[in-house]
């Protein structure tokens, strides 16, 4: 084998060998044994926009659109796999944003007078003020630490730190109680790279299994969904996608999710 040739052949393989294995899905093996009898709803979408002005742009009328779609959306689906009617939701854009990130406020793409700060819109059924912060926590933890983890089926290391502990026991929730949280940020990319989207919490970064510090989302349009069960922490299904937009099926997204079968 001439050198070039050689050299070539080391670094296709090597390239290959590098390649990220495994899946953006995570299923807990046991969700059969897992009780739910509610699922509270948490979604935050953001699509900013660039009109080569001072601020970046954003429509509160597209935003609560597609956010009440969603809604629609999820709740059809979670029927769908056996779950009761979503009661408690929590409808968000720009929740995970530092506060000093102020935008032009649109309204069906008329400009208003004021300008708006994160989060630029909040609508909330049955989840109080100390939820919706806790909320911001946790979806925090989960898009920086846990959304672009890849998982093998069948490798016990998948497992680990895919549990919330400590932190969902200061909720004031039934413990049969599972929250589907979803950030999707389908925001321009020039945008996505300017602003530090996710908030972090200093107390998980110290834990081993919690170790782990995904890509950077801050570079592309992503979206990320978890399902997380109150009673145990336990994270019993996520999925992270860079593909997914909101013109597609929620389906897409919520790829493998699991099947209520304990009602």
């Amino acid at each position: 084998m001439k050198p070039l040739k050689l050299l070539t052949y080391f670094l296709f393989f090597g390239l290959v060998g590098c390649q990220p294995k495994g899946s953006f899905v995570y299923q807990f093996p046991n969700t059969d044994q897992i009780q739910i009898d509610q699922v509270m709803v948490v979604i935050d979408y953001l699509n900013l926009r660039d009109d080569l002005g001072q601020y970046w742009d954003y429509d509160s009328y597209y935003h609560q659109k597609t956010l009440n779609k969603l809604l629609i959306q999820v709740d059809t689906e979670l029927q769908h796999a056996g779950y009761p009617p979503t009661q408690s939701y929590l409808l968000s854009s720009g929740l995970l944003i530092k506060t000093d990130f102020p935008v032009e406020h649109y309204i069906k793409e008329q400009l208003q007078t004021e300008l708006l700060y994160p989060p630029y819109s909040l609508a909330q059924q049955n989840i109080s003020g100390e939820l919706i912060s806790q909320h911001q926590e946790f979806l925090g933890i989960l898009v920086k630490y846990m959304a672009t983890r890849r998982h093998i089926e069948n490798d016990e290391i998948s497992h680990r730190g895919m549990q919330m502990g400590y932190h969902f026991e200061s909720m004031n929730l039934p413990n049969n109680t599972a929250i589907l949280y979803m950030h999707i940020n389908q925001s321009a990319v020039g945008i996505i790279k300017q602003f530090g989207t996710v908030l972090l919490s200093g107390a998980i970064a110290s834990q081993a299994d919690y170790g782990y510090l995904g890509v950077d989302l801050n570079s592309k349009k992503h979206a990320s969904a978890f399902l997380v069960h109150k009673g145990s922490g336990q994270i019993l299904w996520k999925n992270h996608s860079s593909r997914w937009s909101t013109d597609r099926p929620i389906t897409d997204l919520l790829n493998f999710f699991p099947q209520n079968t304990n009602n």
